[in-house]
């Protein structure tokens, strides 16, 4: 039977767009990640910081943080808005081999009622078990995207305060999805 760090290895690979664009790194920082580190996060602390390529911006009012915890009993899905933080404009960059667009970067973190959620997550974990665990962060984007067939962006996730952040989804080229809200 896989353990807990396998799941969420596995879980993250597969549900962050399913592509090469999750660097390795990543998946090493999760191989010690475990249920009782989780449940000693701070929420607090918790931040994600997403780089979009302009002109693209991202809609705040859509963009959350969903955690889902299956154990043998139950699962449960949390839904934390994200709010916020800064916003400032990366200009672009030129490399040897490629270049990088101008882009925007957003620094969010949990709002205060998701802050309360994710602490009853954290009770759950610490007495249900867990046999399986997921990382999603969403988010929808403002009108101009509906002009753009594909946006690229990168998603990084921090977790303690005297941490840096680490890579999520790196500058991934997703295909914008046309419908009503």
């Amino acid at each position: 039977m896989l353990s807990i760090k396998k799941l969420f290895v596995v879980s993250l690979t597969l549900l962050v767009v399913s592509c090469a664009n999750i660097p390795i790194a990543t998946m090493l920082e999760f191989r010690s990640f475990d249920e009782e580190k989780f449940v000693e996060l701070d929420p607090n602390h918790l931040l994600t910081k997403i780089h979009l390529d302009k002109p693209a911006e991202i809609k705040p009012e859509s963009t959350w943080l969903t955690l889902g915890v299956s154990s043998s009993k139950q699962e449960r899905s949390f839904k934390y808005n994200l709010e916020v933080i800064s916003e400032n404009t990366l200009p672009a960059e030129s490399g040897w081999l490629s270049k990088t667009p101008a882009r925007t970067e957003y620094i969010l973190g949990l709002s205060t009622e998701a802050i309360k959620e994710f602490t009853e997550l954290q009770e759950f974990m610490g007495s249900a078990s867990p046999t399986g665990f997921d990382l999603h962060v969403n988010t929808g984007f403002k009108e101009a995207a509906n002009e753009m067939t594909s946006i690229t962006m990168s998603i990084f996730l921090k977790l303690y305060a005297d941490e840096d952040y680490f890579t999520l989804i790196d500058r991934a080229e997703l295909d914008i999805e046309k419908g009503s809200e």
